[in-house]
């Protein structure tokens, strides 16, 4: 019989990890071995657990999923990863599989898609809906610099919040993170997108409609 696919759940939400683990369990040929609510957590546990593949809330506190699967691929360079995420946006999708992860699960659509994606990417593919990589495709082909500026889902919030107005401490206590952590956000979006004061990230922010 061939071995059961060993998974490890990473969610801030016990509820949702129990959810995720019941609806798991309920199939053949899975096994739940570890479970996480942060990032943080997840790299002192996943190791030593040896998941095949690990599930990553992406809007996780602290540490966020894009930068737990990179910091998890380090130490897990056979596991794959798949992110289960709130976002239905192409940009998600590409910093995830950027960070090297292998599949990318709409929360929404979890109870349908959660179990393909883990079959397709212990196989070795890539998995993601295909509205999302027709728009990720359509995105990428479009010559928008802010689509190769590749900003991770989080640098985008930080980038969309400060063009809003919102001072650093309104963004850590909208984010649950530090405001050393969003300065340090503000800082790689504005590298990538080669702006060096306020005023021109939030010119950049409302020529690509991110005040909408």
């Amino acid at each position: 019989m061939k071995d059961a696919v060993r998974l490890f759940v990473v969610d801030d939400h016990a509820i949702v990890r129990a959810g995720v683990k019941m609806l798991l369990e309920a199939q053949d040929g899975f096994e739940v071995v570890g479970e996480a609510e942060s990032g943080e957590e997840a790299l002192r546990k996943a190791p030593g657990a040896t998941p095949d593949v690990v599930l990553l809330d992406l809007s996780l506190p602290g540490m966020n999923g894009i930068e737990a699967c990179r910091a998890l691929k380090s130490e897990l360079p056979s596991a794959r990863f798949v992110a289960l995420s709130m976002h239905e946006d192409p940009e998600y999708v590409q910093g995830f599989l950027e960070a090297g992860g292998s599949g990318y699960v709409p929360k929404t659509s979890v109870e349908t898609q959660l179990v393909d994606a883990i079959l397709a990417v212990s196989r070795g593919e890539y998995y993601a809906p295909a509205r999302l990589l027709a728009e990720l495709a359509r995105e990428m082909a479009s010559g928008d610099p802010y689509k190769h500026a590749r900003l991770t889902g989080r640098e985008h919030e930080v980038v969309k919040q400060i063009a809003h107005g919102a001072t650093y401490r309104e963004i850590a206590d909208m984010l649950g993170i530090s405001e050393k952590t969003v300065a340090t956000y503000r800082e790689r979006a504005s590298e990538k997108l080669g702006v060096r004061t306020r005023a021109e990230l939030v010119r950049w922010a409302i020529e690509h409609d991110l005040l909408d």
